[in-house]
């Protein structure tokens, strides 16, 4: 069985049971993190798309430090993972209603009114009247960068950052892209393969490490790293 279809039955297995919230995330994010590698992959298969290879370096930075994050908020507290989760919905449906007609009666309205009975029972800082399009459910990308227990090849800390901001600046699709890419671009490619990779592994590393897997996907995972070298 993939580890595709473990995610979800220790997902569904959770929704059956009672669930835990972290789970929510888990599911998302590995959606998210498929997505992306299926994107990579069909990237390199132009040479009018390779340039765009980097986007999905950038953004599954980003999955990987928001499910730390919301790893670590499980361990510590749930209901800060409560209150997050709560103000990641809110803030989506608020901002899709500053940019058209609110409709009322949508059912993320209804889930909404659900969600602030919750945090109002049980003590949570969340408050839905506060939620505005502009705010941010996840701390910034730097700070999570600088709490992250996670490096990337040598890359720690706030060297991190800067190693996603060196991938963030080719997504601008701005006239001064042409200079950020090196005229050896399949050289860079294979830079942005090995990082990929290694986030790829990194990601489900740390969902195996939350003891939710058994240990026979912790020696799957273990035979994949090997392979890579």
């Amino acid at each position: 069985e993939s580890f595709s279809g473990q995610i979800q039955a220790v997902v569904e297995r959770h929704k059956i049971e009672g669930g835990n919230l972290e789970y929510v995330y888990v599911e998302h994010f590995h959606k998210e993190i498929h997505g992306l590698s299926m994107l990579f992959q069909y990237l390199l298969e132009g040479e009018e798309n390779k340039k765009y290879v980097f986007f999905p370096v950038r953004a599954s930075i980003e999955v990987l430090l928001y499910l730390e994050h919301v790893l670590k908020l499980a361990r510590l507290n749930n209901n800060e993972l409560l209150s997050l989760l709560s103000v990641d919905l809110a803030q989506s449906a608020v901002a899709v209603n500053a940019a058209t007609f609110p409709n009322e009666n949508h059912q993320i309205h209804t889930t909404l009114k659900k969600i602030d009975v919750a945090n109002k029972i049980l003590g949570t800082d969340f408050e839905l009247s506060k939620i505005k399009p502009s705010t941010k459910p996840f701390p910034a990308v730097s700070s999570l960068c600088d709490t992250s227990q996670l490096c990337l090849k040598d890359s720690c800390g706030s060297a991190m950052y800067h190693l996603y901001r060196a991938y963030s600046e080719s997504n601008h699709l701005r006239l001064g892209n042409e200079y950020s890419i090196s005229n050896d671009i399949d050289i860079d490619i294979c830079w942005a393969l090995e990082y990929f990779i290694e986030i790829y592994i990194k990601f489900y590393e740390q969902i195996l490490t939350a003891g939710s897997f058994s240990q026979e996907f912790k020696e799957r995972l273990t035979l994949i790293k090997q392979s890579l070298g």
